[in-house]
């Protein structure tokens, strides 16, 4: 039988990632080792939602391959359905709720790709979206692409997940009392508490602003990943979301509550 070969991984990185028999090739970085480490303490504590890490090899990491489907823009129906924005929540918090205590873990040489923000609770995923998530029977069972960890507090991750999950940016009024509903949904599956759902917006202008600075930073030192983004429209997009968040941060409040 004819030895498999490599098989490229489409998504957000062309060309750079790719599967070798039961386990992906990626491009490693300076936070890769922070990032194995954290991924075999899951591991090691009963996470069957998150990759196996099986070590470096010069500039390559290698994870084991998680069975399901990853989806990216556009999106089928399904993500818009109630019982998927509830598992994508339900998935978060476990992830939370083991990532919380890694804290512990933490030593004076992790490195991160993203700064950690205070106060810290848990290590955030830092990209909780439906092109990192695994689908397997119409829920989301699993969570890839780790590079983005950093420590942060829940209501930070919580609302960049909501931002990707739940299309509530300036999407016509129409629409808006049905994206209310689902953002509703995904924060009281979640559990989240209403004290952190009046902070929800102000924090997420706060976590778009930081990556339209990150975005800008990495493409002004060279990394063309960034520079794409930014010249296919990603970056101006943020910049009018934060512009349409701190004008109906009340109005978005009091429809969550």
């Amino acid at each position: 039988m004819k030895e498999e070969q490599n098989i490229e991984l489409t998504g957000g990185r062309i060309g750079k990632i790719s599967k070798v028999k039961d386990r992906v090739c990626r491009p490693a970085n300076p936070w890769t080792p922070t990032v194995h480490h954290f991924l075999k303490f899951l591991n090691d504590n009963g996470a069957d939602f998150v990759p196996i890490p099986y070590g470096i090899e010069e500039d390559k990491e290698f994870v084991s391959f998680i069975l399901g489907d990853v989806y990216n823009d556009p999106l089928p129906k399904i993500f818009t359905e109630d019982f998927m924005i509830i598992s994508a929540a339900k998935l978060l918090s476990r992830f939370h709720k083991l990532s919380e205590l890694y804290i512990e873990n933490i030593d004076k040489n992790s490195t991160w790709m993203l700064s950690p923000v205070h106060p810290i609770e848990v290590i955030c995923h830092g990209d909780f979206a439906p092109y990192n998530t695994v689908i397997v029977d119409e829920k989301a069972t699993a969570i890839i692409d780790f590079d983005t960890i950093h420590p942060g507090s829940k209501i930070w991750d919580v609302s960049y997940a909501i931002y990707r999950w739940v299309s509530f940016i300036d999407d016509g009024e129409e629409k808006f009392a049905e994206n209310m509903r689902k953002t509703k949904l995904f924060l009281d599956t979640y559990e989240m508490i209403d004290k952190s759902k009046e902070l929800l917006i102000n924090v997420l202008i706060d976590r778009l602003q930081s990556l339209v600075n990150f975005m800008k930073s990495e493409a002004l030192a060279g990394n063309m990943d960034f520079q794409k983004n930014i010249d296919d429209g990603h970056l101006q997009k943020y910049i009018d979301d934060i512009d349409y968040l701190k004008k109906n941060e009340r109005r978005i409040i009091n429809a969550i509550k």
